[in-house]
C-alpha cells in the first residue's frame, strides 16, 4: 500500500461502527479549532472530522446501523442510577444488571456517552445529541450536589479515594482499596465528557470534566512518587491520555503536569529503554498507557514518549499479535513469537485490538507507512468487524482461535 502525505487513510474509526462502546478516539485534525494546544511535532497525516465522513453501504454501514439501534435501546437513567444515588439524589431508573451491579459500575455510562457523541457526529441524528445533552446535564447536577468536583457511581468511592488521598494504598492489580479499578472507571466518565465536547459540542461537558480533573489533582497532590507508583499498579485506563487531551483543549498546563502522576514507571520506563517486559502482563491494562504517551509526544515532543509508543507498537505487532490482528490469551500476553502455543477459546480480547487501532492511528499521523496501514486494515476487518454478529449486532468478548472453537 502506498499513501500520499498529508492524507488520512483511516476513513472509518472502529469505534463508530461496532458495539464496542468506545472512549475518546481523538487524533489530531488539520487546523483543529477544538483545541488550544496544537501538536509541537511535525505530523504528516491528519484525521478527518467524523462529521465529514459518511458510510452509505456495505458491511460497515450494516454494522453501524445495528450499533445505532442498540444505543437507542439503552436508557440513560438506568446507567445514571448510582450516579444520582451516591450524590444523594433519587434515581430515575432501575439499575442495569451485570457489571453495573459490581464495584466497576459507572464505567458503562462513560463508554455510552462517547458512543452517542460519536454516533451523532457521524450521522447527525438528533436522538443521539439529546442523549448526550441529557447525560451531561445529569452528571453536572450530580457534581454540583456533591460539591467536591467528583462525579461517579462506584460503591464506597468516597472511602476509597479518601484513603488514597491519605496515602493508604492497597492493590493486587485490579483492586484499589477494595474497589474494582476505580481510576479506570473514572477515566471512562471523564473521556465520555470530553467526547461530548469534541463530537457533540456540548457547552457544559468541559466544565464538568475540568472540575473532575481538579478534584483528581487535589486527591493526589500530597502523595509521594512511591505511593503514586503503588497506586498505578492497579489498572487505571487512559488517565494520562485524558489529562493530556484536557491540557490540549483548555491550554492549562496543570493538566499536562497531572498526566505525569499517572506515568506507570514499571511499564513505561522499561519500554522507553526498548525492553520487552510484556510477557505475563495483562494486555489491555498496558495499551491505554501507551496511547497516553503517544498523545503526550504530539503535545510536548518528548523523545521518551515517542520511543515508548513506537517500541511498544512494534513489539506488540511483530512479537505478540495473531494473524487476524488481535493479541493475548485469556487477556494476558505470553512469550514473544510463541503464539501457536497459546490458541484457546479465550484468545484475542476485542478491547485490546480496539485500543491497538487507536495507538496505530497516532503512529500513522507521525509518519504514514504501509506496514502501519496493513496492520490497521488487517485488524479492522479480521477482528473488529469479525467480532460482531451481522444478524443481530451482538459482540464476542474474545475471538477464539482454537481449531473448532466457537464465537461466544
Amino acid at each position: 500500500m502506498i499513501f500520499s502525505m498529508k492524507i488520512w487513510f483511516l476513513i472509518l474509526p472502529a469505534c463508530i461502527a461496532f458495539r464496542i462502546l468506545p472512549a475518546q478516539s481523538y487524533v489530531p485534525e488539520y487546523a483543529d479549532k477544538k483545541v488550544k494546544i496544537q501538536p509541537v511535532v511535525n505530523l504528516n497525516a491528519y484525521g478527518f472530522n467524523l462529521s465529514d465522513v459518511k458510510i452509505t453501504s456495505g458491511p460497515f454501514k450494516q454494522a453501524m446501523d445495528l450499533n445505532a439501534l442498540y444505543l437507542l435501546e439503552i436508557e440513560p437513567d438506568r446507567l445514571l442510577h448510582r450516579f444520582r444515588l451516591f450524590a444523594g439524589l433519587k434515581p430515575k431508573g432501575e439499575i442495569y444488571g451485570g457489571w453495573e451491579l459490581e464495584t466497576v459500575s459507572g464505567h458503562t455510562l462513560g463508554h455510552y456517552l462517547s458512543a452517542c457523541a460519536m454516533m451523532y457526529a457521524t450521522t447527525g441524528d438528533q436522538r443521539f445529541l439529546e442523549k448526550v445533552n441529557y447525560i451531561v446535564d445529569e452528571l453536572a447536577l450530580c457534581q454540583t450536589t456533591r460539591k467536591t468536583g467528583y462525579v461517579g457511581g462506584i460503591p464506597n468511592e468516597d472511602t476509597i479515594f479518601a484513603q488514597v488521598k491519605r496515602g493508604e494504598i492497597k492493590t493486587r492489580g485490579f483492586d484499589l482499596n477494595g474497589g474494582w479499578v476505580p481510576w479506570y472507571t473514572a477515566h471512562k466518565v471523564m473521556a465520555g465528557l470530553i467526547d461530548a465536547h469534541l463530537y457533540a459540542q456540548n457547552p457544559m461537558a468541559m466544565n464538568v470534566v475540568a472540575r473532575f480533573c481538579d478534584w483528581t489533582e487535589e486527591t493526589l497532590k500530597n502523595l509521594t512518587d512511591d505511593q503514586l507508583q503503588l497506586m498505578l499498579a492497579c489498572e487505571h485506563g487512559g488517565m494520562n491520555e485524558m489529562l493530556a487531551n484536557v491540557y490540549a483543549i483548555t491550554g492549562e498546563k496543570k493538566y499536562l503536569d497531572l498526566s505525569y502522576k499517572f506515568h506507570h514507571k514499571a511499564i513505561l520506563d522499561s519500554l522507553a529503554n526498548r525492553k520487552d517486559i510484556l510477557p505475563g502482563k495483562h494486555s489491555n491494562t498496558q495499551i491505554p498507557k501507551i496511547i497516553g504517551c503517544a498523545r503526550r509526544f504530539e503535545l510536548t515532543g518528548s523523545e521518551s514518549d515517542r520511543v515508548t509508543a513506537d517500541f511498544f507498537w512494534s513489539t506488540m505487532i511483530y512479537n505478540h499479535t495473531y494473524a487476524m490482528g488481535g493479541n493475548s490469551d485469556s487477556e494476558y500476553l505470553g512469550q514473544p513469537g510463541k503464539l501457536n502455543e497459546r490458541l484457546s477459546d479465550n484468545t484475542a480480547e476485542t478491547c485490546n485490538t480496539y485500543n491497538m487501532l487507536k495507538l496505530t492511528r497516532h503512529l500513522f499521523c507521525w509518519q504514514p507507512d504501509g506496514a502501519i496501514a496493513d496492520y490497521y486494515e488487517r485488524a479492522l476487518y479480521n477482528h473488529i468487524l469479525a467480532s460482531q454478529n451481522p444478524a443481530d449486532g451482538m459482540m464476542c468478548y474474545f475471538l477464539p482461535l482454537r481449531r473448532g472453537g466457537k464465537k461466544d
